[in-house]
């Protein structure tokens, strides 16, 4: 599980297929440990929980964790997902707030859920709880406080960033672990887009840098800057970092020839 490992880790995310399929099977050999999604952006797929039990049974080999999304769900509904993938197998889940749709009832509250299922762990079989958190040691002590086992920061694209921003957490050797979420830098449309989701700002000196990177060349440059980001992560503290922001075919594909 995430909140036991003492290796650093290289996580990819996963985005479930919008209808049931065997895709899951090419992650065998690709990678130890995925973070699957729950419905982003509202694009409904695949269920999680569903996704997350068949690589249990048909790829025992990696490890995955499914995103707990609050957004339009209650606490009875969360609960039943989550027994049904611990039934399954499954043991480590990442609780989340989701992305907001306006039509969407917000009927439960992320850190209540974490709660209510750190308060189930006596009476299951044995899983983990995660939150995400910004870079704020404010908001990272209250989610330890409500529970939460591991977390999950970011996303980055700039090497420069990481120290300045897991040095806000000033994480201890007591702290439970933190994943460095990542984004490769592919172009500066793709950075302006990620920057508008909420990842870490960019430096003026890496996007100038980016800008003059003839394109044929630009993803290869790319996977450079994340392999320095996650040289940097590991020596600032964290655990491992999350890979997102990618498709499918990239994950088993490009990425495995780089990280996996």
């Amino acid at each position: 599980m995430l909140t036991t490992k003492t290796d650093f880790l290289t996580i990819a995310e996963v985005n479930p297929p919008e209808l049931p399929d065997m895709s899951h099977l090419r992650l065998d050999g690709a990678w130890d440990h995925v973070l699957i999604t729950d419905n982003v952006f509202g694009k409904i797929r695949v269920s999680p929980y569903a996704y997350a039990a068949r690589i249990t049974h048909d790829v025992p080999r990696v490890h995955p964790t499914v995103v707990v999304s609050t957004r339009d769900r209650n606490i009875l509904a969360i609960e039943s997902e989550v027994r049904g993938a611990i039934g399954n197998g499954v043991d480590s889940f990442l609780v989340v707030i989701g992305d907001t749709m306006p039509a969407v009832d917000h009927l439960a509250d992320h850190y209540e859920i974490v709660e209510h299922l750190r308060s189930l762990q006596d009476r299951l079989p044995t899983f983990e709880v995660g939150m995400p958190t910004r870079f704020r040691r404010w908001q990272f002590d209250k989610r330890v406080d409500a529970g939460a086992q591991f977390f999950v920061a970011g996303p980055v694209l700039d090497p420069s960033t990481v120290e300045p921003n897991l040095g806000k957490l000033a994480l201890t050797p007591d702290d439970p672990p933190v994943y460095l979420a990542v984004m490769p830098p592919f172009s500066p449309s793709w950075v302006a887009k990620a920057e508008g989701w909420g990842a870490v700002p960019c430096s003026a000196e890496m996007k100038r840098v980016l800008g003059m990177v003839p394109k044929p060349e630009r993803r290869r440059w790319a996977w450079r800057q994340v392999d320095e980001i996650r040289r940097r992560a590991e020596r600032a503290g964290a655990a491992g970092i999350v890979l997102m922001g990618l498709s499918f075919q990239t994950l088993v594909g490009e990425a495995v020839l780089m990280f996996g």
